[in-house]
């Protein structure tokens, strides 16, 4: 299964037709075909890494938001329970989403309800579900998104108002998609990363390489129960401690990066794509340089997960040999997503960063604002040395 294309409306701040689309729309070079794009059916491609950008309180973390809860959807077929998707939202939630399975491209459309008689007003209904499908073939890829000729699949059996009609396609529960948002809170849940290697084959040697990465002084942690590690160092020591002595004795950039990390070997041995809400956070340029090219490694990616992650620096984006997968959020009235190729035309072998750092995206901070704000702290200066003057 590969997300195609999601459309949604009246989530949270959007505009209308709030769309995320990973299927490439401009020319597609042999290196493209090598490091940009995976080809997931003869001639269909998607892409092997996209990035969002924008200022702060553009809505770049609304749109991977809304990624995960179509992932959440296609994934366990209901809303998880802890994402209140309701607290901005006073209407009917519409999602227009597109996949592809087995051979075939579907498309499935269903209205999200809050369900009022719940305690918490956290449980979801699945209500106006339509399922169509359309068999796949070459010929078909410039009309990929033309529904006309899809036809309409009626499952015989009835679900739950909370488990929505895809169950009866994919069937299997499987994570297809992991979501990591910017505070690093669910990264301290260290017996979670450790049950992850032990699914995945029982690798636990990669621990050694990746903390490693984070920390030199480091040479392995294992995990002796749920609640209780033991950290062996360089120097040939050892300590055992809690889950909470082992939060307070790692740095954040190595407790986060342990457990993103961890993420991403997942994703990339089974296949599942990743979301990285701020991927910079904690993290120096080049660990996360050598993070978005393991998506572009054929040799690494061999299952075609895709990177979704969302960042402020757009230094990142030079890594990008396209444009076609670079969103740019704003914020006017309503939150707006802008493809870089769609809405610029922008020439792939120009600097992303030089583009930004000129504003012809539109996306500087307000430096009258700035400026505001450094007069102020002047004033206020001079305020307190007439105040301490006037004391004395």
């Amino acid at each position: 299964m590969k997300l195609l294309k999601v459309v949604a409306n009246n989530f949270k701040l959007c505009e209308k037709n709030f769309t995320i689309s990973f299927v490439p729309t401009g020319n597609k070079t042999a290196a493209d075909k090598e490091f940009e794009l995976q080809e997931i059916a003869e001639d269909l491609y998607v892409f092997s890494t996209m990035g969002i950008i924008g200022k702060n309180a553009s809505g770049k973390t609304t749109a991977v938001e809304l990624l995960s809860i179509i992932y959440d959807i296609l994934s366990y077929y209901r809303i998880n329970s802890s994402k209140n998707i309701f607290k901005y939202i006073d209407k009917t939630l519409n999602l227009d989403i597109t996949f592809y399975h087995n051979g075939t491209v579907y498309r499935y459309l269903t209205d999200l309800y809050k369900d009022v008689n719940s305690v918490d007003n956290t449980s979801v209904f699945f209500k106006n579900e339509k399922l169509y499908k359309r068999e796949y073939k070459k010929t078909h890829i410039k009309e990929l998104f033309n529904y006309e000729k899809f036809e309409e699949v009626k499952p015989n059996i009835k679900l739950p108002e909370d488990t929505s009609m895809i169950y009866t396609l994919l069937k299997d529960i499987k994570l297809r998609g992991i979501y990591c948002p910017s505070d690093d809170y669910m990264y301290r849940n260290y017996a979670k990363a450790f049950n992850i290697y032990k699914l995945l084959d029982n690798n636990l040697s990669i621990i050694t390489s990746l903390l490693k990465m984070f920390d030199e002084h480091l040479e392995n942690i294992k995990m002796l129960d749920e609640n209780k590690y033991k950290i062996f160092y360089t120097n040939n020591s050892t300590k055992e401690v809690s889950n909470s002595e082992l939060y307070e004795m790692l740095s954040s950039g190595t407790t986060k990066g342990f457990g993103l990390f961890t993420f991403v070997v997942y994703s990339l041995k089974t296949g599942s794509d990743l979301i990285i809400d701020e991927i910079e956070n904690h993290f120096h340029k080049t660990l996360v340089e050598n993070l978005v090219n393991l998506y572009k490694d054929k040799s690494v990616n061999k299952k075609n997960a895709t990177l979704v992650f969302t960042t402020h620096y757009c230094e990142i984006l030079d890594l990008f040999n396209r444009s076609d997968n670079i969103y740019i959020s704003k914020y006017d009235k309503a939150i707006i997503l802008e493809n870089m190729h769609t809405n610029y035309k922008f020439r792939t072998e120009l600097s992303k960063s030089n583009k930004f750092y000129n504003n012809e995206f539109n996306t500087n901070v307000n430096y009258d604002a700035l400026m505001n704000f450094k007069k102020e702290l002047m004033q206020w200066e001079s305020y307190w040395c007439v105040r301490v003057k006037t004391k004395k």
